[in-house]
């Protein structure tokens, strides 16, 4: 049976929701608004805000709609200064808003801290035209929607608000929360800014474990930087140099994705992400210049905690479960350290057939480092600096 509880400050006093008068005739409101067709003229308060939260066993997806007033205390919009806001002016404005958004609105997925995914294009009512005049700003709606996949239906979804200091006291956020065919609303407000819905599901033990295990796996195969920082970690001239590279990246790893899912230490995702681009851009420097690679576990231990923290932010996106995080979390660290295993397995023999060439490997090691080093850079310069050109 699925149901609510609000988040009352740090000392998180849960209740079951039982709505008042109010709460209920706000919450139908929202229900009439956010069902309604999206983006239409409509008599609207301009201190009202709308949150749908659509839960499903693939993803939750959060869709924030605001109308320009509100906007505007966030950002300026009419760049051109021709008294109306254009789709043009929105879409530059954009990351700003999301930017705003993901640091305001704070979400926990199974009673852990998460951060919301992918963000969706920004919606623009399709009876708009190619401008919002400023007499329509208090009245049209504008909508930010934020995807975050998952391995299985959530226990739970809390969202806390923070931003009525920015938005105003007077703000009133009418949101809805749809699960399994069904609809529940709730109303925020700066008194009662956070709300945690339960959907009720449980995922059995051995599903859980399978499906973390899958993750690791996968996440390993399809993350190419972590893929490049190893293939540049395997130039090494011994067995026992590779073994060792490899248990200290392990372990390195192991440690700091334990601490930052259980929130002991947390990195913001930027700093993580460049630093994660200068380990391979290192690594694969040092490939021109070290004449010994008897070190190179050490060194590959210290980066390896960096990557722990991009291993955590995947699952922090994703959501941990409330129940079996442990479990959780070592059937994602054997995934990666199978996926790991088999890359290493895959590349090792080439390596030490090249190493037995003598010349062949210096020119296998020069070039590879070379185009790892070139990929380090692109993914530093498109994290640094929030921009978007690699291909993968």
């Amino acid at each position: 049976m699925s149901g609510g509880k609000f988040l009352r400050g740090a000392e998180r006093r849960w209740g079951r929701t039982a709505p008042g008068p109010v709460r209920r005739v706000g919450a139908a409101l929202a229900v009439a608004w956010l069902v309604a067709v999206p983006g239409a003229v409509r008599a609207h308060n301009p201190d009202t805000s709308y949150a749908r939260i659509t839960i499903s066993p693939e993803a939750v997806e959060f869709k924030f709609s605001y109308d320009l007033l509100t906007l505007l205390r966030i950002t300026h919009l009419d760049t051109n200064g021709d008294g109306a806001v254009s789709r043009t002016e929105l879409e530059a404005a954009a990351p700003v808003i999301q930017r705003f958004l993901r640091s305001r609105i704070c979400l926990e997925l199974n009673q852990h801290a998460a951060e919301f995914g992918e963000a969706l294009p920004v919606s623009w009512p399709e009876d708009a035209g190619a401008a919002i005049p400023e007499r329509d700003y208090g009245q049209r709606l504008l909508s930010f929607t934020f995807r975050n996949p998952v391995l299985t239906a959530p226990e739970d979804v809390a969202l806390t608000f923070d931003f009525f200091d920015a938005l105003g006291a007077g703000h009133t956020v009418l949101g809805v929360f749809e699960w399994d065919g069904r609809e529940h609303e709730v109303v925020f407000t700066q008194f009662e800014p956070d709300y945690l819905f339960d959907t009720g599901y449980r995922a059995p033990a051995t599903e859980q474990m399978a499906q973390y295990f899958r993750l690791g796996v996968k996440h390993i195969f399809l993350g190419y930087d972590h893929i490049a920082f190893l293939l540049a970690l395997l130039f090494v001239k011994r067995f026992l140099d590779l073994v060792k590279v490899v248990t200290a990246f392990t372990a390195a790893h192991t440690i700091t994705l334990a601490l930052a899912v259980l929130q002991i230490v947390r990195l913001p995702p930027r700093v993580v992400e460049v630093g994660i681009a200068l380990t391979i851009m290192y690594v694969a420097a040092e490939n021109f210049w070290a004449r010994s690679t008897r070190h190179r576990w050490m060194l590959t231990f210290v980066f390896g905690l960096v990557h722990g923290f991009g291993f955590a932010s995947v699952l922090r996106e994703l959501g941990l479960p409330a129940r079996g995080l442990a479990r959780a979390l070592v059937s994602f660290n054997v995934g990666v350290e199978v996926g790991q295993i088999l890359i290493v397995s895959a590349l090792w023999p080439w390596l030490w057939w090249a190493g037995r060439q003598g010349a062949t490997l210096n020119l296998a090691r020069a070039g590879a480092s070379a185009v790892i080093f070139l990929l380090g850079g692109g993914w530093f310069v498109e994290r640094a600096f929030g921009l978007s050109f690699m291909p993968f």
